[in-house]
Formats: structure tokens, C-alpha cells, sequence
């Protein structure tokens, strides 16, 4: 019998595998964001003696100063923090100029380093209240150091000076670690109205599923975030990891298209069609591809799926000439037949005959092909002999295909060599049971003819 296999079978559907959750968990550690800086004038910033505060010291410059400041910099630029921080204490211990003091705290917070100026900072603090990069440092370097209590009220004074998303989202992360999840949330909300950053809404989501349990609430604000500012790769993966945890399929739909008008990337194109084709929608996915995403290749099998045979004849021929692949000779052959409302059409059959030669003499050795053309030269009485060799071609590929053996069986049932017929077929039989209407069609023959002639 042909092997007309449905994609159904020939897609993987793999939507449990795909991604696991995206979850952004809770560092342990957080740093002021790079972008954060305060413009300070020289002229403006007081100075002290940080071994004496009872005396203040006037900053003063050093020969080689522009040369350290030069390193610093380009260090700093090259992620390389420590070696930066360690520079810029030079500068500062050397100088005691307060804009080195701030970019010391600065990369000994990026570098995870403890500072041996924390007590300068407190000063210069009391000194210029509204500094926010220093509140922020101060900040930062309590919450690494554990000192939670005192970071909260650190950041309660920082809010009053600031309305910037970075100071609610440094805020919250005093209450993310003494498990005071709901003011954390709020936080992180305000954070989040202010920039509409997505990774602030992906920690709000991560509090929300993993420790309030509130996963129909999480789902909600990564769903409003899609239909006001659009699906990134990451909010979009977040939601397709939850809706498959759920087994929520039909969730999935929406948010592949998105990604795959988006980004265009093949893995959205067939994750999507998966999703189509699980929930049984294989309008949607013809759709898709015929008005907004062209993948011809595919679109034919899901033509063919659909039993659109002329559409597929049709885009068949398209192919063959697009891509010069001989394999769409037997493909334009296969959809011909199968698009034929009387398939004992004398001329259309020399057709289907004519198609599947050019593609086996321009190379063509796919097993299905070879069965699909040696079964219809046996059923269609056209050279039954023939079809019988083409289809031992195809078993020396996969000797124990079930449906190549029935269309030997076949063959062997025209040519009335009941015995080997009887014995191919009851092979088949016990693989694939009497299921399928023309394995059922083809046993009865068989076996009656065989009974018939004991």
C-alpha cells in the first residue's frame, strides 16, 4: 500500500520539551546599574581628611595623575572592575579628590569587593544628601553585606530624594531577601510603570509563581505587558513555559505568531505549526503560511495533509522549477494521483508514470517514493512484474516496513502466487493488526483466494 505518511506522524510534536520555565530567580547579589551616574563639579564636592575628620584636607593633584585616570577608565571600560578599583583607590588615597572616592565604591561594587572607604561614603552622604549615586552605593553594599534593616531604611530615604525605576528596584531587593514579598512587589511595581523594563517584570512574575503561588496573577501581567508593548523573545518564552506546565496548548498559538512574524527565526515557524497541527487546526496553519509567512515546503504537506491535492500539485510544479530538486518529480506525481477523482484515468496515470521515471533516473532513491510508484504499477494492473522489482528496491532500504511488505503482498496476490502472498501478508497482519481499511482489503483477498485454492 503507499506509504502516504501524515505530517501529523512526520512532526515531532515536542511542545512539552520545548522550553523549560523561564524563571529569573533572585540573585544574591546586586549592583548599582552602570547607567547610574551624577554629574559632580570639582568646585562643588568638599574634601576631608578620611584618617581625621576632625580635619579636612585639601585635594591636590600628583605627576602622574591623567596617566592613572587614563588606565582606570579604559579598565573600567573593559569590565575588568578590580584592577580598576584598585586605581582608582590609588587615586583617591593619593589626591583624596571625592569624584575618585565615588568611582572606587563604584567598581569595588561592580567587583563584589569590599570597600575600605564604606565610612567616607556614610560621610560624604551626610555631607550631600542628595547624591543618589552615593545613596544608591550605600545601598548596594548593605544589602551585600546583609544588612537588610539598615538597607531598608537607607532606601526609604533614597525614594524620598528619587522617582527613578533603578532606586524602587534596588529598594526591593532589602525585602526580596527577608522574604517581605509583597513589598517587594510593590516596589518592583513602581519600578516597572516608570521603564516598562521587561526583566523588572520578569522578577515580579518569578516572586508571583515561585513564592506567592500566584500563577494565574502572574500570567495576567505577562499577558498585559504582550497586548500594550508587544512580545519580546523573553516575556513570550515565559508565557509558552507556563501555558505548557499547564497543558494550556491553545495559549501557545498566539504567542509563536507573534515570534515568528517578529523574528522570522525557523524555530517560531515550526513550533507554531506544532501548535496548529496539536489543537487540530490545520486551516490555521495553511492560512498562516499562504498570507503571512512563506514556506512552500511546508505549506505542500500541509496541503497534502488536508487532501488540497490539486494545491499541492499545483505548488509541486512551483517547486520543481524553484529548486530543481528531482524529488518533486515524485512528489507532482504522488499529489496527481491522489488529486484524481476517477484514478483509472488511462492518460493522467501515463502521467503519474512519466513523473516518477524522470525522478528515479535523475536519482531519486527515497524508499516511500519507490513503494508509492511499484504499488500503483501492481493496483492499477499497469505492469505488475515491474512494480514488484521497484518495491524490492525500496524493502532492501527497510526490509522490515510493514508497508512495503503489503505491497509485495500484492503484487505477489496479482501475479496469483497465493503462497508467498499469504505468507508476506500475514506479516503484516501481526505488525500492524487489521486496522487499516486497505490492509483489511488486501487480507481478505488473500486469504480467501489461498483457502479457496487449498
Amino acid at each position: 500500500m503507499p506509504r502516504n505518511i501524515s505530517i501529523m506522524n512526520r512532526i515531532i510534536i515536542s511542545l512539552a520539551g520545548f522550553t523549560a520555565l523561564y524563571i529569573t530567580g533572585c540573585s544574591t547579589t546586586y549592583h548599582v546599574p552602570k547607567s547610574s551616574k551624577v554629574v559632580i563639579s570639582k568646585e562643588q564636592l568638599p574634601v576631608y581628611n578620611p584618617k581625621n575628620f576632625s580635619k579636612e584636607k585639601k585635594s591636590q593633584s600628583i605627576p602622574n595623575e591623567d596617566e592613572l585616570i587614563i588606565k582606570a577608565i579604559w579598565l573600567e571600560e573593559q569590565h575588568n572592575y578590580k584592577e580598576s578599583n584598585r586605581l582608582y583607590a590609588e587615586l583617591y588615597d593619593k589626591t583624596h579628590k571625592e569624584e575618585y572616592l565615588l568611582k572606587e565604591l563604584t567598581t569595588a561594587n561592580y567587583a563584589n569587593i569590599v570597600s575600605k572607604n564604606l565610612p567616607q561614603l556614610e560621610a560624604y552622604i551626610a555631607k550631600h544628601p542628595n547624591n543618589l549615586l552615593a545613596k544608591r552605593l550605600l545601598l548596594s553594599f548593605n544589602i551585600q553585606s546583609k544588612k537588610f534593616n539598615k538597607a531598608k531604611t537607607i532606601s526609604e530615604k533614597l525614594l524620598k530624594k528619587s522617582n527613578h525605576a533603578i532606586d524602587y528596584e534596588l529598594s526591593a531587593n532589602a525585602y526580596i531577601f527577608t522574604s517581605d514579598y509583597p513589598k517587594a512587589i510593590s516596589l518592583l511595581e513602581k519600578a516597572y510603570q516608570l521603564s516598562k523594563n521587561e526583566d523588572i517584570l520578569l522578577k515580579i512574575v518569578a516572586i508571583e509563581i515561585n513564592y506567592l503561588h500566584q500563577i494565574d496573577k502572574a500570567i495576567e501581567r505577562l499577558e498585559q505587558h504582550r497586548q500594550k508593548e508587544g512580545c519580546s523573545e523573553k516575556i513570550c518564552q515565559q508565557l509558552i513555559g507556563i501555558y505548557i506546565q499547564q497543558n494550556r496548548t491553545d495559549k501557545l498559538i498566539p504567542i509563536y505568531k507573534s515570534l515568528a512574524i517578529a523574528t522570522k527565526k525557523e524555530i517560531y515557524i515550526e513550533k507554531l505549526i506544532e501548535s496548529y497541527l496539536y489543537n487540530k487546526d490545520l486551516k490555521g496553519a495553511i492560512d498562516f503560511l499562504e498570507n503571512e509567512y512563506h514556506n512552500d515546503t511546508l505549506l505542500y504537506s500541509l496541503y497534502m495533509e488536508n487532501k488540497e491535492y490539486h494545491k499541492a500539485h499545483k505548488l509541486a510544479q512551483k517547486l520543481l522549477k524553484t529548486t530543481k530538486n528531482p524529488k518533486w518529480y515524485a512528489e507532482s506525481a504522488i499529489s496527481l494521483y491522489e488529486s484524481l477523482s476517477n484514478n483509472s484515468d488511462k492518460t493522467v496515470l501515463n502521467q503519474v508514470v512519466k513523473e516518477f521515471e524522470k525522478a528515479f533516473e535523475s536519482g531519486v532513491k527515497n524508499p516511500v517514493y519507490l513503494n508509492y510508484y511499484g504499488y500503483t504499477l501492481i493496483d492499477k494492473d499497469i505492469d505488475v512484474k515491474k512494480g514488484i522489482s521497484i518495491i524490492k528496491k525500496a524493502l532492501k532500504q527497510e526490509p522490515e516496513n510493514s508497508y512495503f511488505l503489503d505491497s509485495l503482498a500484492w503484487g505477489e496476490y496479482k501475479l496469483g502466487e497465493c503462497k508467498k502472498a499469504y505468507k508476506t501478508m500475514k506479516k503484516v497482519v501481526k505488525v500492524e493488526g487489521l486496522k487499516e481499511k486497505e490492509i483489511i482489503e488486501h487480507w481478505n483477498a488473500i486469504n480467501n483466494k489461498c483457502n479457496a485454492d487449498k
